[in-house]
């Protein structure tokens, strides 16, 4: 018997329940499990990671010590899906396989942060093998969607993605997605996974026609986290991905606008913004929204979001339009098609790309003569569609990481704007001679990997001080704080506290013990070094050529700093490093060098000006 999964029953309304998934796999009945498990899944989904809203009954005394609740659901589950998939008549619909390869990674870290790590011992049990890609195997469809389904970033099984191309390349992309798609791949197993996929998936994904049958929900999660990588050619990806985007799109018959006339109200040349994130708290805004207002004076601005939106970000343009009903981002596109078709606009700009699928799907078309990207995710978008990528000019490393052409602005021209809930006044925390140095690190769990644990290892065995490292973690919340915590313990052990996510005046007051920061790298920390400054603290920083390892060397330099603070090489790193926690000295010093130049305000005041005038400029240029 085949169970789709995939859709939700009419005029039912399936609630997350452990108790009811484990009745349903016990008394075999298939259906009902797998419903009562994708409820669970979209639960944790949309909760990020969050058992609240999960129906279980736990002993009250594992209440009363944080995170043995949701060590304990995890071990449940995961014993009861490893009975489920057990099941030999268990065959899953092409859409219900689906549905679960796109929820895998809340699966993964289920089992991550149960006493089982992986899924393992189910997939030994299926007793087939996909090590060797010169051996003709047969393996049943049903089969194969399981082992996929359950083929998770921390899997120790050798698994020939060759071979299972030739068995099913839907299934392989999707499990390829799957492995990608999580925010934190900072393990030696699932950093090697998608290590290895980011070199290999390209040339496959140019030989996929379309998005039908592939977990496309995900897809811009695997755009935008590949740049957390440290391959060279880690962005050459989205080649792969803009390209299955744009087939799809033709294939379903969106046509591009016609160019050629451009629109023009109260005699001023329209640029269209496309928000995935604008509102006051939010970093984008922050670091972006100065040049906006300032393009109001060349242009008459235009903007489409979400929810993610709020009234301030509202307030920078002229017309806004919101997209909060429309569900899908084909919709989205000819909604959005349909606006410029109408203003006939001379520029389309999107501060940021990559954060949700419609951004992804919008620089796969052709709205305006002038398509261009700033770097509210610093990285190239390697799309035809997109002319230019607008940054300041310290900011860049190596022109050669980028497929578009540059807009260099002066390193003022987008002055950034104080958080919202930035505090009003700090009281500096300076330890004269402390017999332990508290080391921050300020990093939404996608940043973290072996490379930069590894670093920290050494910093604190090579330094002739005490060190304890304190990390402030975005993102790292309910089940997936149990995974993220146990990977930081395995490099360092007793030496290390993990923070969970926090309100952002309790995670200042995580960094305001501290007598030092470090950023990761190979993915820097803007935000983080504003934080460091605003507590009056100093750090080190690693540099590079991909923007967003140049951004801390931009910063850091702006901030007057000394050079010895900006590494070149992961030796160099943890060298300085130590030099700053074992001089306490020289760390005081620079410290009150930051607070006395109240550093930050080199970051907040600036000419915003200069991007309006420059695309202005370009505009003009095309004639029309």
């Amino acid at each position: 018997m085949q169970i789709s999964i995939g859709k939700k029953q009419p005029k039912q309304n399936y609630s997350a329940s452990l108790i009811n998934f484990e009745r349903a796999v016990s008394n075999q009945d298939r259906q009902v499990a797998g419903r009562e498990l994708v409820a669970i899944l979209q639960s944790l989904e949309v909760n990020g990671g969050s058992i609240q809203q999960i129906e279980m009954d736990i002993p009250r005394s594992l209440t009363l010590v944080a995170h043995e609740d949701e060590r304990y659901f995890c071990t449940r589950l995961a014993v009861a899906v490893s009975d489920f998939f057990r099941m030999p008549e268990l065959v899953f619909s092409d859409a219900g396989a689906i549905d679960l390869l796109t929820y895998q990674r809340r699966l993964a870290q289920v089992f991550a942060s149960s006493p089982f790590l992986n899924a393992d011992h189910v997939l030994r049990s299926f007793d087939i093998d996909l090590s060797d890609h010169q051996s003709q195997v047969a393996v049943k469809k049903g089969l194969l969607q399981k082992f996929c389904i359950l083929y998770f970033p921390e899997s120790n099984i050798p698994l020939n993605f060759e071979l299972l191309w030739q068995l099913s390349p839907e299934l392989c992309i999707s499990l390829c997605f799957a492995l990608q798609s999580d925010r934190f791949i900072g393990t030696t197993a699932a950093f090697r996974k998608r290590h290895i996929l980011l070199k290999w998936l390209p040339t496959k994904l140019s030989k996929i026609k379309n998005l039908n049958g592939l977990n496309e929900r995900i897809l811009h999660d695997v755009y935008m986290r590949c740049s957390y990588d440290t391959a060279a050619e880690k962005h050459r990806i989205k080649e792969g991905i803009n390209g299955i985007i744009r087939r799809h799109l033709l294939e379903n018959g969106w046509q591009d606008r016609n160019i050629a006339p451009i629109g023009y109200i109260k005699g001023k040349p329209i640029m269209m913004v496309y928000l995935e994130h604008f509102h006051a708290t939010h970093s984008i805004f922050r670091t972006h929204s100065t040049s906006l207002r300032a393009a109001w004076e060349q242009f008459f601005l235009i903007g489409f979001g979400g929810s993610t939106v709020d009234q301030q970000g509202k307030a920078v343009f002229d017309i806004f339009y919101p997209l909060d009903t429309i569900p899908l981002p084909n919709n989205k596109l000819k909604q959005i098609r349909h606006f410029c078709e109408q203003y006939k606009p001379a520029v389309f700009y999107m501060p940021s790309i990559g954060m949700d699928l419609t951004s992804v799907f919008l620089s796969n078309t052709r709205l305006a003569p002038i398509q261009a990207v700033a770097l509210g995710h610093p990285a190239t978008t390697h799309s035809p569609f997109i002319d230019y990528v607008i940054v300041e000019d310290d900011y860049v490393g190596s022109e050669q990481c980028f497929s578009e052409s540059l807009i260099r602005l002066p390193k003022d021209a987008l002055p950034y704007i104080p958080s919202a809930n930035a505090p009003k006044t700090v009281e500096y925390c300076l330890r004269e001679e402390p017999e332990m140095v508290r080391i921050g690190i300020a990093s939404h769990i996608m940043k973290l990997n072996p490379q930069f644990l590894e670093a920290c290892r050494q910093i604190r065995d090579k330094a002739k001080v005490k060190i304890h490292f304190h990390f402030a973690l975005g993102a790292s919340k309910g089940i997936v704080h149990i995974y993220v915590e146990r990977f930081l313990k395995s490099y360092l052990g007793n030496d290390v506290t993990a923070h969970s996510h926090l309100p952002y005046q309790q995670y200042l007051d995580v960094l305001h013990q501290c007598d030092m920061l470090i950023n990761p790298f190979p993915f820097g920390n803007t935000n983080g070094i504003i934080d460091m400054v605003t507590l009056g603290l100093v750090g080190i920083c690693k540099t590079g050529p991909e923007v967003h390892e140049h951004i801390d060397e931009g910063l850091f330099k702006r901030l007057g700093l000394p050079d010895w603070l900006i590494a070149s090489s992961v030796e160099e790193y943890i060298e300085r490093a130590i030099r700053l926690a074992e001089n306490h000295k020289e760390r005081l010093i620079l410290r009150r060098h930051i607070i006395e130049n109240n550093g930050l305000q080199t970051l907040f005041t600036g000419d915003p000006s200069p991007m309006g005038k420059v695309l202005l400029e370009k505009v003009k240029a095309l004639g029309m």
